[in-house]
């Protein structure tokens, strides 16, 4: 990159009079160094100045994604990376060469996450990262920018040779999206003692393994590695995944809350019999009662007028032939909100009329257990540091409420956590059209840089993680 001079004496913090022209870098995705003037507040001449400009290479980075968003490459369109399969582990033994080359030490933790990790002055951590495994047919941003991110603000600060007083720690989750085994958050739960290694061994995938199973056989080849219990904050940089900030015309925001979410496992069971012999008033049609559903979950949902959404995205119909009537049905019901109460009315809302659907089409409905992500509101420091880097990237400040589940979520609860979006074209995503801007990616890395160089300076927050590792 070419290097331009800029005047030394547009900056209070020069102290070099006779010097009047720097070379310094006034090429940033962020906008200009003017934005930037007078920080770090304790600088004192022109070369401290500089050490604090220092910039994520697009060029690197989406180079970086778009060789993720090779690995998993679905013949039906856009990405399938479910947690452990074949692509998963290829994307994490090639996310933890990146880790090597940025500097860090790259291992895999009891629960499958990739840690990635340089030491620092402090005993405490910066934790940064998103997640590697995505939906069927997903898009190559949601999970990968966070991941890649946070490995090329590691990979700048190594090649600028620039110390951080907090030790630096890149994670990649194993299962955040939740389809292989039904558990959205799954590894981040783990981590923290959320799930316990007896629900681990339960939950299966579609091809009969347990989490367990898969954690035991350990096919990365990876060395073991731990996060560390001392964790200052959590950041995490995502798309949004909806189309807020596009509709704004803005490109970069701050994460204000996460909202909450419920899922159960429903059963239906009718009778399976000839669809050209049995009369319409005497068929006990699992199907209709399931259709009744998703009308009923749509209903309620939009009764709570936007403060709701509800989904059935899972279904799956026995025995799955033409000439017979469905006997039974497998769904899954999924409902979210940002208000603990508006989640739990709408849950009872939703059971109570999946009972009297039931009792209208002569059937028998059976319900798993929820499974309870509740709402919760990011750290306020954390969020004031990521406006902070925001403003210093030349975007105006602001805030947005999160209608996705992420593992900051699950961090929040126990050590201050923050998330940074960057805008989603369309508002789409888990789709294979998912598309966000190459300037927007650069944006937010940037705005991550800068919201980890503003947490490294200020006070120590002194939280730990309840880790639930079994080996020391």
């Amino acid at each position: 990159m070419r290097v331009p001079h800029v005047r030394a004496d547009r900056y209070p913090c020069q102290s070099e009079p006779d010097d009047r022209y720097h070379p310094i870098s006034a090429y940033s995705p962020c906008g200009t160094i003017p934005r930037r003037q007078g920080w770090p507040a304790k600088a004192r001449n022109i070369r401290a100045f500089a050490m604090a400009i220092i910039e994520v290479l697009p060029r690197r980075l989406r180079e970086r994604i778009e060789q993720l968003g090779a690995i998993g490459r679905d013949p039906a369109g856009g990405l399938t990376r479910l947690p452990f399969a074949p692509a998963h582990v290829e994307a994490l033994q090639r996310s933890a060469q990146m880790m090597r080359e940025a500097g860090l030490d790259a291992g895999v933790d009891e629960f499958g996450n990739l840690i990635g990790r340089r030491a620092g002055r402090r005993d405490a951590a910066l934790l940064a990262g998103s997640h590697l495994d995505t939906v069927p047919q997903g898009g190559i941003f949601d999970g990968a920018l966070g991941v890649v991110a946070a490995i090329e603000c590691a990979q700048v600060l190594h090649d600028a040779g620039r110390p951080l007083q907090h030790s630096l720690v890149v994670m990649a989750f194993a299962d955040e999206e939740g389809h292989a085994f039904g558990v959205g958050t799954m590894s981040s739960r783990a981590l923290v003692g959320e799930l316990g290694r007896s629900r681990l061994a339960q939950l299966r995938d579609g091809t009969g393994r347990s989490v367990d199973e898969y954690l035991r056989a350990r096919a990365h080849g990876l060395p073991a590695a731990r996060v560390p219990a001392e964790v200052d904050a959590y950041v995490e940089l995502h798309i949004e995944q909806g189309p807020v900030l596009e509709q704004m015309g803005r490109t970069v925001a701050a994460v204000e809350s996460i909202t909450g979410i419920l899922r159960a496992p429903v059963v239906i069971e009718g009778r399976a019999a000839h669809a050209g012999t049995t009369s319409m008033p005497g068929r006990a049609d699992a199907l209709v009662g399931a259709a009744d559903l998703v009308l009923a979950v749509r209903e309620l949902a939009l009764a709570e007028r936007g403060r709701a959404v509800g989904t059935i995205g899972r279904v799956h119909v026995q025995p799955g032939a033409t000439n017979v009537i469905p006997g039974r049905v497998d769904l899954t019901v999924e409902l979210r909100s940002p208000e603990a109460k508006v989640l739990e009315t709408l849950r009872g809302a939703v059971e109570d009329r999946a009972h009297k659907i039931a009792g209208l089409h002569g059937l028998k409905m059976a319900w798993g257990t929820w499974d309870h992500s509740p709402p919760v509101p990011l750290d306020p420091r954390v969020r004031e540091a990521v406006v902070g880097a925001i403003e210093r990237c030349g975007h105006p400040p602001l805030t947005l409420p999160s209608w996705a589940g992420h593992d900051a979520g699950v961090l929040s609860r126990y050590v201050p956590a923050g998330m940074i979006f960057v805008v989603s074209t369309g508002g789409l995503s888990h789709s294979p059209d998912e598309r966000t801007p190459w300037d927007a990616v650069e944006t937010g890395a940037q705005v991550l840089l800068e919201t980890l160089l503003l947490l490294d300076e200020a006070p120590g927050m002194n939280r730990r993680l309840p880790l639930a590792y079994t080996t020391r």
